[in-house]
């Protein structure tokens, strides 16, 4: 009976593993300018019932937290950088966090259409 109680503990106290976004991913390849929109990919492997809050260097949150879907294992919010400069995006899940630093440049100097061309150009010179 010993054995079974000191089990129950250990179960009980361990900790989640894998319980915590395992990736972030932001899309835009390398290329990031303010005013444009971006995608940040979070993987959420095991806990689909806790939401996944996302932060641009560790103060500013973005949008609101987004529950997982029972059916996924990511979780997408849309990024929009209004500072140059390096930014840290952060997930979080239940205190765990999963960062990403990417540099963003100054917006485009053709405004909007800009943010069309980070996955346009590599395809039509190669």
């Amino acid at each position: 009976m010993t054995f079974g109680a000191v089990a129950g503990v250990i179960v009980l106290t361990a900790p989640q593993a894998g319980a915590w976004p395992s990736d972030l991913q932001v899309s835009g390849g390398s290329s990031h300018n303010v005013g444009c929109s971006y995608t940040l990919t979070a993987t959420v492997q095991v806990d689909h019932l806790l939401s996944v809050s996302f932060s641009d260097n560790g103060t500013e949150l973005i949008g609101s937290p987004v529950r997982p879907s029972l059916l996924s294992d990511k979780v997408t919010i849309n990024w929009t950088p209004s500072t140059t400069g390096s930014h840290t995006l952060t997930a979080t899940q239940d205190l765990i966090k999963k960062s990403i630093t990417v540099q963003v440049d100054p917006a485009s100097s053709f405004g909007s259409f800009g943010c069309g061309l980070n996955g346009l150009l590599p395809s039509l010179s190669g």
